[in-house]
């Protein structure tokens, strides 16, 4: 462990060195609408800012965050190719992009062109220029920003529907879950620049056999109900109410409570919360934990492209003392360099656990390494930790006391992105793993061309494996998809071959045929679809499924 830091401090010390000059970011929240192992797609796209290169930071409910790159986008959303292959995103999962203010800020327009002596006049008279702007200044210079409190009370959003069928020939059964849900924002809501946050879903699921178990279950989920002022550049006392994931660590995950914070001159943060946790689940039930916590930030200058945070929080299972966890946080990202981010959970022990025993101990590391080049190539290295900690909280299956003592995972996961020339890429990574147990490897390498077949299309052909305790997998995909005026369509094929041992020769091996076809739709009102077909095919079995993702911003 000693020498893992040791790389660690080494790898921060190169970042650092390499910051650069800063530039001022601005932070950019999405969501994923849909995602495949070592791919996703969120809810942003280049009417939101972001570009192609950018890094996406994924923020679980609960647990590690993990990284990605923006692969390929358009107005309304953006398609995110995961650092570590083995990710399967899950839907709803919220995000950040940093990008440069840089895209935000207007364009001057050109000055008119002087007519020549053969063009008639302009019948206007010279354009006038405004009083509080001089030649040199920066095109908002001495213009007075609005104060949150000062712009008009607005409500934005997006209300949404999830249609998810799929029918198996394997006992004919078929699963239906089905969502309706709305995400929504009223900002200036008393006219004092407070904020009201609003995401609230109901589901229906379905499972359909044929000896009349059928089983179904409907549910309202509120995923997000708060009231925050503050926290802008005018008021930097920030105040957040209600049910939410912590503001100034994500990762103590969600809150039924108070959360309150401070931004000092100079741009380090402190603050407290208080209130109950709900259980990491479908149902989000609250009441039996509780909790307390508190952080402090650092950052070097206003840019926040370089700091470090450490927080602390204690927990209760039924208001009796639980779990004693400390998160720390240290990053590097500049625009323009190799980017660091690293982030521990540490749990302090005492005598009465008993299968850790008193003492500390490293339960989750999430550490990345690496950057992105001018021409659009990348290069990623990620390296994970997790194990058990001890605590009463259902947030868990129950486990034996020798599982929490030894049960532990580690995997480094290397990808890399090379652009070869304007209309060709190559793509990769590899993986590897390893537990208390057993250990294994995947990877995958994808070739693919722009604009080759079809105009604004992209052709690729990936190929991968993988190797675990009790199965080999080796595979390939070929993928076909285009942007269009309103959007895209994408078509895979995979055929992958797996072979599990301890098996008898006529029952080892498992030839599995994937189709894929997908399609998305804006429209100029809001309105966007999403729909996917999937078709599978084994030995004698078959499935089908049928995925429509509809939605409306305003």
């Amino acid at each position: 462990m000693g020498r893992l830091w040791m790389l660690l401090c080494v790898l921060f010390a190169c970042g650092l060195a390499r910051a650069g000059t800063p530039q001022e970011l601005e932070r950019v929240e999405v969501r994923v609408l849909s995602a495949t192992p070592g791919q996703a797609t969120i809810d942003h796209g280049s009417g939101d800012g972001l570009a192609v290169g950018d890094r996406v930071v994924f923020q679980p409910r609960e647990g590690s965050p993990f990284e990605g790159t923006i692969l390929a986008l358009d107005v309304r959303s953006a398609r995110v190719g995961l650092v570590d292959l083995a990710i399967t995103a899950a839907v709803g999962t919220r995000g950040e992009v940093r990008v440069p203010a840089s895209r935000f800020a207007p364009v001057a327009e050109a000055p008119p062109a002087q007519p020549t002596p053969q063009q008639d006049a302009p019948g206007h008279p010279p354009w006038p220029e405004p009083d509080t702007w001089q030649p040199g200044q920066p095109l908002l210079a001495r213009i007075r920003p609005l104060r949150p409190e000062e712009r008009p009370r607005s409500v934005h959003g997006r209300v949404y529907a999830i249609f998810d069928e799929v029918r198996s020939s394997e006992d004919d059964r078929a699963d239906g879950f089905y969502r309706l849900g709305t995400r929504a924002l009223v900002d200036n809501l008393t006219g004092r620049g407070d904020r009201l946050n609003l995401e609230l879903e109901g589901n229906y699921r379905h499972t359909d056999v044929p000896d009349d178990q059928d089983e179904s279950l409907a549910r309202l989920r509120l995923d997000r109900l708060s009231y925050a002022r503050g926290g802008d550049r005018f008021t930097p006392e920030r105040v957040e109410v209600g049910r939410f994931l912590h503001f100034g660590v994500p990762e103590f995950g969600v809150l039924d409570g108070l959360e309150w914070s401070q931004r000092t001159s100079s741009g380090q943060r402190y603050g407290v919360s208080v209130g109950f946790m709900p259980e990491p689940d479908a149902e989000m039930k609250t009441g039996e934990d509780s909790q307390l916590s508190a952080f402090y930030r650092w950052v070097l200058d206003e840019t926040e492209q370089t700091g470090a945070s450490i927080g602390y929080q204690k927990s209760f299972h039924d208001f009796s003392a639980d779990r004693d966890l400390f998160v720390g946080t240290l990053h590097v990202l500049p625009t323009d360099g190799w980017q660091f981010r690293t982030t521990a959970w540490v749990d302090l022990y005492t005598s009465s656990d008993a299968a850790k025993g008193a003492g500390v101990e490293l339960t989750q590391l999430y550490t990345s390494y690496g950057r992105r080049w001018e021409d659009g190539s990348s290069l990623a290295l990620v390296y994970t930790h997790l194990a058990f900690p001890e605590m009463e909280r259902d947030e868990f299956l129950t486990v034996a006391d020798t599982q929490l003592a030894d049960d532990h995972n580690e995997r480094l996961a290397l990808s890399a992105f090379k652009q070869l020339g304007l209309d060709a890429h190559l793509r990769g990574g590899v993986g590897g793993w390893v537990d208390e147990d057993e250990d294994g490897f995947d990877g995958e390498l994808a070739f693919g061309v722009q604009d080759w077949l079809i105009e604004r299309g992209l052709f690729e052909l990936t190929g991968f494996g993988t190797r675990g305790r009790y199965t080999t997998s080796l595979g390939g995909r070929v993928s076909l998809g285009a942007y269009t005026e309103g959007g895209r369509w994408t078509v895979d094929y995979e055929l992958a071959q797996h072979h599990f041992d301890g098996f008898s020769d006529d029952n080892d091996d498992l030839p599995q045929h994937r189709l894929r076809l997908g399609g998305d739709w804006n429209g100029s009102d809001g309105w966007s679809v999403s729909a996917h077909l999937d078709a599978g095919l084994w030995d004698d079995e078959n499935s089908l499924g049928l995925s429509i993702y509809l939605q409306r911003s305003f």
